[in-house]
């Protein structure tokens, strides 16, 4: 077959695209390459202007994915890196960073130009490919015989990666991953999961995700591989929703699940072989406990010889479910691995032991706290300070709360030096209306085994007033900022090291409240109820304020238009470039039920749909944030949440 330009014909999903000169410019860039690549590497099937496409088919696909990359001409100079592959999601974003960050360890070469296109070649096959192109600085020969030397085992990792989520996960971790990465990883794996089960998984498993990704510390994350991780978090969110389908059959009973499964950890480039228990129970009053002490007490009745690993527990318990969950990993003192008999008696046995274990915490009497939970958080804001220059780390927890005011206990640990000041002078000498309740300053470690690290536990005492919402419910949020602020200005730069999350929600609920001061009088406990509905609850700290705002206003106005005539709801749809923003109001319930149940139809992914639920005036109001660009999918999206409707108003008429 002849082709002009040697180069089989490209179909682009862009090609309907308006912006020819953007879409020339891509599709000449694909050819251009493309074409190269084939005359170069692939003489028998692209000859002069002749395509063999049956030989360039067998032959393409002999080595998919194709990696190759252009002459060195010299430092300093560019060298680019060309990745042919079948279309996979996130092949690229794995090809660029290693490239860019792995190629030279220790390193992050100096990236010049970086694009990533989907196209289609007609002639050949109907499959989708993408093509990748990473151009580099070489500043040096050096750099380049550094880059040539790590090339070989590069290519033989890019290979497996690109063409398998599995691979490319395994390998980032062996490589070393940063939390933002493995999150990305984990959420990627977790809707997997959802997609492949969905009998199983719903969308509160991210949810889940979130709330253990929260709970758990940076150290215990970067220690577990992210299937691990991802076993914990579904495991979790399996437990919760049986426990909670056990207690509505048996609400007087206990109900206990437990799983025992081996895993491993990587510890400062070794392997470490430990048995995971993950326990999940219901608890019949607020009274109950149950701790990692609970739970090796019942293990030691069975295997004298472990230990729990260090840093490895963590506790999820929800007081409105009255559910809690338990994960903690164990090890043998002499380091020999679990035997399979040792593993099956723990699973038999283990269950009835732990329902007897859970203990009734009695009124306190002169200890009004937990004197060995603020010694565990005192020993873990230590462990957070390993340098000389690390700022101090807080620990803030909500205390009692009185007729006028509110308490909070306060663990400060920091490096202390010869010629710093007290916690308690410096609160003497400053001006703020915290009130400082002194408890005990005591030294926690050493660095170098010369700096003393310092650990000062007090309480401060503020008014309640202030924090007082409109339906007098106490702000427990905002009075917590309002403390961090002011220990910030007190005490200078610190680390809040249990409000990451609370912090980010509050962030972003202050950004919508300073879009929203522009556009006029607002009731703001309105907003707060409309803000917190959000879910999923993850979506309350990465969403853009500007949506958020736009469906607050559209439900304002929507409620101030009130009903259509003859009907007990009205609808409001706003449709943008890259969003539709969607408000109900209904004076009967139900109608939340029916659009969720016929939107789950459509399978949109959890981190594109965000739903509001509030009750304003006796007025229930249900909104959606869609975030989808594709016009044929914001019809779909609309026209369902419309049947729906329909459909739910047929069953107000029947029943009426």
């Amino acid at each position: 077959m002849t082709d002009a330009d040697a180069c089989p014909k490209i179909i682009t999903d862009f090609d309907s695209s308006s912006n020819d000169c953007v879409k020339d410019i891509y599709k000449n860039l694909i050819q251009n390459i493309l074409k190269e690549m084939l005359q170069k590497h692939f003489p028998d099937a692209v000859s002069g202007n002749k395509i063999d496409y049956q030989m360039l088919r067998s032959r393409l696909y002999s080595v998919l994915p194709f990696f190759t990359h252009s002459e060195f001409k010299g430092a300093p100079s560019t060298l680019s890196f060309y990745l042919l592959v079948k279309y996979r999601a996130n092949a690229f974003k794995f090809f660029f960073d290693m490239i860019s960050s792995r190629l030279d360890p220790g390193h992050r070469l100096d990236v010049t130009l970086f694009y990533a296109v989907d196209f289609r070649m007609p002639e050949l096959d109907e499959e989708k490919y993408t093509i990748v192109e990473v151009m580099l600085k070489v500043h040096s020969k050096y750099e380049y015989q550094e880059i040539m030397k790590n090339l070989p085992i590069m290519e033989t990792e890019l290979k497996l990666g690109v063409g398998s989520s599995y691979y490319s996960r395994r390998i980032l971790e062996t490589k070393g991953l940063v939390a933002d990465q493995k999150t990305a990883l984990i959420q990627e794996y977790i809707a997997s999961l959802a997609k492949r089960l969905p009998e199983f998984f719903d969308h509160g498993v991210f949810t889940e995700m979130q709330h253990v990704l929260v709970l758990c510390r940076d150290a215990f994350k970067s220690e577990r591989e992210c299937r691990h991780l991802s076993r914990i978090i579904s495991l979790n969110y399996l437990f919760r929703k049986s426990l909670k389908d056990a207690v509505k059959v048996a609400p007087d009973k206990r109900h206990l699940n437990l799983k025992i499964f081996r895993a491993r950890l990587n510890l400062r480039g070794a392997t470490k072989r430990v048995l995971g228990l993950l326990v999940g129970v219901n608890f019949m009053s607020d009274k109950e406990i149950f701790e990692d002490r609970h739970l090796m007490k019942a293990v030691h009745n069975y295997l004298p010889n472990v230990q729990m690993v260090e840093g490895s527990f963590f506790s999820s318990r929800r007081s409105m479910e009255h559910l809690g969950t338990l994960y903690m990993e164990i090890e043998k003192t002499d380091g020999n691995p679990f035997t399979n008999d040792e593993v099956t008696r723990l699973r038999q046995d283990l269950p009835d032991d732990l329902k007897d274990r859970i203990e009734h915490m009695m009124h306190p009497v002169f200890m009004p706290r937990n004197e060995e939970e603020i010694m565990r958080n005192i020993l873990s804001l230590s462990h957070q300070i390993k340098y000389i220059r690390d700022v101090p780390q807080v620990f803030i927890s909500f205390d009692e709360q009185t007729y006028s005011h509110l308490y909070f206990t306060i663990i400060y640990v920091r490096v202390y030096g010869n010629k710093d000041t007290k916690i308690q002078e410096i609160f003497k000498r400053a001006d703020t209306f915290l009130e400082y309740i002194h408890d005990f300053s005591k030294t926690v470690g050493f660095i170098r085994k010369k700096h003393p690290k310092e650990a000062t536990v007090f309480r401060v005492k503020l008014p309640k007033d202030m924090f007082l919402r409109d339906d007098h419910s106490i702000d427990l949020y905002k009075a917590r900022q309002v403390v961090v602020a002011e220990l910030e200005r007190v005490l200078g730069t610190l680390r809040d090291y249990n409000g990451g999350m609370i912090s980010k929600q509050n962030e972003l609920l202050c950004t919508v409240r300073s879009l929203l001061a522009d556009e006029g009088v607002y009731n703001d406990l309105l907003l707060e109820n409309f803000f917190y509905s959000l879910t999923p609850a993850a979506m309350r700290s990465v969403f853009e304020a500007y949506s958020l705002k736009t469906l607050f206003l559209q439900m304002l106005d929507t409620l101030e238009h009130g009903f259509f005539p003859g009907e007990n709801y009205a609808i409001s749809i706003h449709r943008e470039l890259d969003a539709v923003y969607v408000i109900i109001i209904a004076d009967t319930p139900g109608v939340k039920e029916q659009t969720d149940k016929s939107l789950s139809f459509m399978n949109i992914p959890q981190t594109e749909l965000g739903t509001v639920y509030v009750n304003a005036s006796d007025t229930s109001c249900l909104g959606y944030i869609y975030c989808c660009d594709d016009p044929y999918k914001q019809e779909h999206f609309c026209s369902t949440i419309q049947h729906a409707l329909e459909s739910w108003t047929s069953c107000q008429l029947a029943n009426v």
